[in-house]
């Protein structure tokens, strides 16, 4: 497991998530999604993919292909990241 630092859109909260190597980032974002939709944040765009892009000052990175693994992305612990609707 590796440890991710995770925001999500419209929530101040940082939370700390366990992703496997092996997941795409849609499974990442859904992860990050569980603890927080619905219970702290409503989900920004209801029927849209989530995405995952990396921590920016001015939230301007790219997002990740949905189908990049964790792996493929060269995650490391406690790696920060965004889960936003474009």
């Amino acid at each position: 497991m590796i440890a991710v630092l995770s925001r999500f859109q419209n929530d101040a909260h940082v939370r700390v998530i366990d992703v496997e190597p092996d997941y795409t980032m849609d499974q990442v974002a859904a992860a990050c999604a569980a603890p927080a939709v619905d219970r702290q944040v409503r989900h920004p765009a209801p029927g849209k993919p989530l995405r995952v892009r990396p921590t920016t000052k001015d939230d301007s990175a790219p997002a990740y292909a949905r189908a990049m693994t964790v792996r493929e992305a060269g995650f490391r612990h406690y790696e920060c990241i965004d889960v936003f609707v474009e």
